[in-house]
């Protein structure tokens, strides 16, 4: 299992706003009790981070996408609108670099609840 220091994260991902959406992410998953924050990239993929916000640690990452990528999937996950992304399982911040490259900007941050956090839960579990 991965476990990475935000500030380490932020270090070794250059990306635009990935600083501000980590702090204000962090901080709702605090103030709600949750430990699933999701990050959407300007290219449409996403990122999910297992962490635990009162310490600041990141257990693991995800990466939530409509398309196929030479990573370790997970899973499928189908939304409640019939779109299905494939989830795989990130065991290094560098082969985000390496599926990215430097030039991305984070353009949402949430909280992870309801369906999707019950499926990542359960994928976790496994």
């Amino acid at each position: 299992m991965l476990s990475v220091n935000i500030d380490t994260l932020i270090k070794s991902l250059p990306w635009y706003g990935l600083r501000e959406a980590l702090e204000y992410g962090i901080s709702e998953a605090e103030t709600l009790g949750k430990d699933l924050l999701g990050l959407t990239l300007d290219n449409g993929d996403g990122l999910i981070l297992y962490i635990n916000p009162y310490n600041a640690n990141i257990y693991q990452i995800f990466m939530m996408s409509k398309a196929k990528y030479n990573l370790r999937l997970i899973g499928n996950f189908t939304r409640f609108d019939g779109n299905t992304f494939f989830i795989y399982e990130i065991d290094n911040p560098s082969e985000l670099i390496n599926t990215f490259g430097a030039n991305v900007r984070v353009e949402y941050v949430e909280v992870i609840k309801d369906v999707l956090e019950d499926f990542l839960h359960q994928a976790m579990d496994r």
